[in-house]
């Protein structure tokens, strides 16, 4: 028997088979339509009727054409437009969704499909932060999609983001640095040196050409300028040093100047600007005990299944350097771009020797206030504890 629900009927049929009737008015067609699903489905199919209804729209809804493919190309148009500077990975997740999805039809994909699409991927390896990703970048697309005049889609899968793992510890030792460094060829050893002392995302150290690099000869410091269209806050930052930084950027330009005198990249290969230097780094840090292939047979090092050592661990260990040298922290975050206090402290590693000292100085500090240790044993009040307890 049917129900009335509204100015329409929901009549079950069968198991999960339900019968809607819908009457749009005087000279207008009849809706009868079978949904397949619980009374719950069916029922709000007929609010949706009936608010198309009320809004003066006539007709069973039709299913969007749009393409999955059609709404990925608005994310990157929308990177494009807004100057984004992550517009490369907007690139990346649009090829990613393209090949898997890109000629589904946008409203034929589901909650159930994230959700199965989201196990397949994690089996298979890929992190949960990876996979907020891919999915986020999806549903900022159909977001856009609903916004267009007229809306390419009328409806958008739902989500629930998954629990990522905590943000990343790596820090690297002056040794592992070195060591490290020197099983690079030349041209990488630039950008991993850079990041080592300023702690400059990668993005930021390859776009830096020669006249944003300042040499002092006589005092053997250089500095370095970051334009506010590269930094990743849009803000200009400086930074002043010498030593090991000043030595390798010296030789580094000498080079650049003799065998490739037009190039104006600072990080670059045979004169062409460095876009990354992830399969060098993989490889160095596998031959320094620092990484490992789970994968070594593979045909490219982007297929091994690299597991070790990151170039984004610099950037935590020369924030962490910059507080152990007692960098006054407005300046540190200065140097390395970041804009608030609570992230410049996550990437401020305290490190074993950082609590075994905190431990030997409140030791001291209570010591100084209330004696040594060995006087509260021989105190007055345990020993008439003790006392008390031996005559029970």
């Amino acid at each position: 028997m049917g129900r009335t629900s509204g100015g329409g009927t929901v009549t079950r049929l069968g198991e999960k088979r339900y019968l809607i009737k819908w009457h749009q008015g005087r000279g207008r067609p009849n809706i009868r339509k079978i949904i397949y699903g619980t009374r719950e489905t069916a029922n709000r199919a007929l609010q949706t009727l009936r608010e198309r209804f009320y809004s003066g729209i006539f007709g069973w809804p039709q299913q969007m054409e749009t393409k999955v493919a059609e709404l990925t190309q608005l994310v990157v148009a929308d990177y494009r437009a807004n100057n984004y500077k992550s517009v490369r990975s907007a690139e990346q997740l649009q090829a990613f969704w393209n090949a898997f999805a890109g000629n589904m039809l946008a409203e034929t994909v589901t909650a159930t499909d994230l959700r199965a699409w989201s196990t397949e991927w994690r089996e298979n390896g890929l992190s949960t932060a990876r996979v907020n990703r891919r999915v986020s970048f999806l549903l900022r697309a159909y977001r856009l999609g609903a916004a267009e005049k007229p809306p390419l889609v009328t409806s958008i899968p739902q989500w629930s983001k998954l629990k990522e793992a905590p943000p990343r510890s790596g820090y690297r030792t002056w040794d592992e640095f070195v060591k490290v460094r020197a099983l690079l060829p030349p041209h990488a050893r630039v950008p991993v040196t850079i990041e080592y002392w300023l702690g400059t995302r990668q993005a930021e150290t390859m776009s830096l050409e020669w006249p944003q690099v300042y040499f002092n000869h006589q005092g053997r410091t250089v500095e370095i300028r970051l334009a506010s269209e590269d930094t990743k806050t849009e803000e200009e930052r400086v930074a002043v040093m010498g030593g090991d930084l000043y030595d390798v950027l010296g030789e580094w330009y000498k080079h650049t100047r003799k065998v490739h005198p037009d190039c104006r990249w600072v990080c670059h290969l045979k004169g062409r600007k460095l876009a990354s230097i992830k399969s060098s780094w993989r490889t160095a840090c596998v031959a320094a005990g620092l990484g490992r292939f789970d994968n070594p047979k593979g045909r490219f090092v982007g297929n091994r299944r690299y597991r070790g050592a990151l170039i984004h661990d610099f950037r935590r260990t020369a924030v962490s350097n910059m507080e152990d040298a007692g960098v006054p922290r407005k300046v540190a975050m200065a140097i390395s771009g970041h804009k608030t206090d609570s992230v410049y402290r996550r990437y401020h590693i305290v490190k074993k020797s950082d609590l075994i000292e905190a431990g030997r100085r409140l030791l001291e500090h209570h010591q100084r206030e209330h004696g040594h240790g060995e006087q509260l044993v021989n105190s007055p009040r345990l020993e008439r504890s003790a006392h008390t307890k031996t005559n029970t």
